[in-house]
């Protein structure tokens, strides 16, 4: 199975190429049966741990989303493994100041109830996304669109957003500032096509069943029985369906890790990730690959909020051994974190950021005489005498490994600092729920980059930010990203996006880095084409196929 990535945003050792028969213990002997043929189609299955929380492309704020919804929506681009095609629009062209993008669509678009797709479909669909009574949780990708920000605010009337139709196959796109990455950004479910006689019939049930929506995409939902399974069909008024070869695709939704390899064992299931406490069991012919998944404990800062103390977040920066964290949690697997943008996204001059900027603000191993003098300085400030008197909560979801990775991180704050820890452990759709109300002191999560660029990272921090769930606020910082917005030079506008996260981290101590991910997956053999990115989805099963 093949997974080439582009060389100038994987320079490092990053690629790999997936195997192309497993090795690993069950791949074949043990297979009793496999999915595919059980069904009597041809059919892939993989296993979520958690049931994904929307299919609403304008509402959706989860990478899971993100990897079913490119297979059930035409965007007006496609990104395969980080070459941009396309796909609803057949050309595109750009102004000579990079403002104003016009998208050309093919001809023949149809939804899948038959009825044609029009431009006016992705304009309608782009100002959902950013019209404030959406409160879409996702409207801050919007911003890079003239009047996007203002829009989303209420400052200004959605049909001054910059998206327009100036016909039925014409799709003009204008935005606030130039980024030559957009054209992956429209590659993305959040800025493709809504109908918006389903969203008016259907309300806030618009796409939380199949018949609660209409798809153009290569697939179409055909079931969805919540916290089980969804079933993907193929899409017969898919533009390019001749190429599909899937009849089928299904997600299905097994919780504990174990489960869901035992079932591979077994033949139920095609695709799933190792769990890393059996990595060990599974070395034969299998090879890692990053995800692009920065994963961090993202801090609430809010007024109220013990965690607005500032040297109380250095305290918890210095006093967690992350490799002790990663052994423990991770069986050695994940690579240590210690700084927020990931390394490998593209900066400046043919260079990698981490290239670039390397920069590495607090220890992987822990530091415990600082952590103290941090501690000591926040316990003044709290007016409190006793470490003990602090306490956090941890919010965390209801999996096996969740509860693992939380209970490592309590036990070294509680013995390091002496600080009590409690864990609070929710679904995956409360969580982020919990996170969003910002009704959390501490929450494990991350972040996968929607673009290959330090700004998809740092944006999630802005004052006023739509996706800010952490009440930071650094008016320094906001600047450093507003004026790289306009920045013409690509140097000096890297510079930039690096000041904001040296103050971000160096100064501020606004979360506390824990891990980059890296995922080993058993797949079944007889698939060919599984292709993954570690930008904007998991893995790519669109143009995929399965043997007899």
């Amino acid at each position: 199975m093949k997974k080439k990535l582009l060389a100038a945003l994987l320079a490092t050792a990053m690629t790999v190429t997936m195997f192309a028969g497993c090795g690993t213990p069950g791949s074949k002997d043990s297979k009793k049966d496999d999915s595919s043929a059980s069904s009597g189609k041809k059919r892939i299955t993989y296993t979520l741990r958690e049931d994904l929380p929307s299919m609403d492309p304008q509402n959706s704020n989860s990478i899971s989303c993100a990897t079913a919804e490119i297979c059930t929506y035409a965007m007006l681009t496609r990104n395969v493994e980080g070459e941009i095609k396309p796909d609803a629009a057949e050309s595109w062209d750009i102004s000579d100041d990079g403002l104003t993008y016009t998208f050309h669509l093919r001809d023949g678009l149809k939804w899948s109830d038959g009825e044609d797709v029009k431009a006016g479909d992705y304009v309608y669909g782009i100002q959902r996304l950013m019209d404030p009574e959406m409160a879409s949780d996702y409207a801050f990708i919007g911003y890079i669109l003239k009047n996007g920000a203002e829009v989303n605010s209420g400052s200004v009337p959605v049909d001054e957003l910059g998206v327009s139709a100036p016909d039925d196959k014409t799709v003009v796109i204008e935005l606030a500032h130039p980024a030559t990455y957009f054209l992956s950004m429209a590659a993305m479910a959040t800025f493709g096509p809504t109908r918006k006689d389903y969203v008016e019939k259907y309300g806030k049930e618009y796409a939380a069943d199949p018949e609660k929506s209409v798809y153009n995409g290569p697939f179409k939902m055909t079931e969805w029985k919540h916290g089980d399974e969804m079933i993907l069909s193929k899409n017969e008024n898919y533009w390019d369906a001749d190429s599909i070869k899937l009849d089928e695709i299904c997600v299905k939704t097994v919780a504990d890790a174990k489960t869901a390899v035992a079932m591979w064992e077994q033949g139920e299931v095609d695709i799933t990730i190792v769990p890393t406490e059996m990595t060990d069991q599974y070395t034969e012919n299998t090879e890692f690959y990053y995800t692009g998944a920065d994963d961090y404990i993202m801090l609430n800062m809010s007024e109220d909020r013990p965690l607005a103390n500032k040297n109380l977040r250095f305290a918890l920066n210095y006093a967690i051994n992350r490799t002790e964290y990663n052994k423990l949690v991770n069986n050695d697997v994940y690579d240590v974190a210690q700084r927020l943008v990931l390394p490998n996204v593209q900066a400046a001059d043919d260079q990698t950021y981490g290239e670039a900027y390397p920069y590495t603000p607090f220890p992987a191993e822990n530091d415990n005489d600082k952590a103290k003098e941090y501690l000591d300085a926040a316990m003044k400030e709290m007016g409190v005498s006793n470490p003990a008197d602090i306490k956090i909560t941890l919010l965390t979801t209801d999996t096996d490994g969740a509860k693992k990775q939380a209970e490592v991180l309590q036990e070294q704050y509680q013995k390091n600092l002496g600080i009590k820890v409690e864990i609070n452990q929710v679904t995956y759709k409360q969580r982020l729920q919990m996170e969003t109300e910002k009704d959390y002191d501490m929450v494990v999560t991350g972040w996968v980059p929607d673009y290959s660029d330090a700004y998809s990272y740092l944006e999630l921090w802005i004052s006023d930010g739509q996706y800010n769930h952490s009440g930071y606020a650094n008016a320094e910082y906001d600047k450093l990203l507003k004026d790289s917005q306009t920045e013409t030079d690509a140097k000096t506008r890297q510079d930039m996006l690096f000041q904001a996260e040296q103050i971000f981290l160096g100064e501020d101590s606004a979360l506390v880095p824990l891990q980059l991910r890296r995922d080993q997956y058993l797949i079944n053999p007889k698939i060919s084409n599984f292709n993954v990115y570690f930008v904007g989805y998991d893995f790519d099963l669109v143009y995929a196929d399965i043997s007899e």
